[in-house]
C-alpha cells in the first residue's frame, strides 16, 4: 500500500476542501465555534481557558453540568 498523495490532491485542491470544511462548521456550529475548531490544538486549548477565566471572572456558576441551549 502506498502512502504517497494522488496526483489530484493538489495545494489548491488541499485549500478549496479546507474552505468547504469550515462552511460546514459555520453552518453547522456556528462562526465562533468554527473559528475555535480550526487553529492547531494547543491555540484551541489556550482560547478555551481564556473563556473559562473570563467566565470565572463574571462569577458564571459552574456548579452544575451544562444542558445546552435549547434543554
Amino acid at each position: 500500500m502506498s502512502h504517497q498523495k494522488p496526483d489530484w490532491l493538489t495545494p489548491e485542491t488541499l485549500a478549496y476542501l479546507r474552505d468547504v470544511e469550515y462552511r460546514f462548521h459555520v453552518r453547522a456550529f456556528g462562526e465562533e465555534m468554527a473559528r475555535v475548531n480550526f487553529p492547531p490544538l494547543e491555540q484551541r486549548k489556550q482560547y478555551l481557558y481564556e473563556i473559562l477565566d473570563h467566565a470565572r471572572c463574571k462569577e458564571v456558576k459552574s456548579d452544575r453540568p451544562a444542558r445546552g441551549v435549547t434543554s
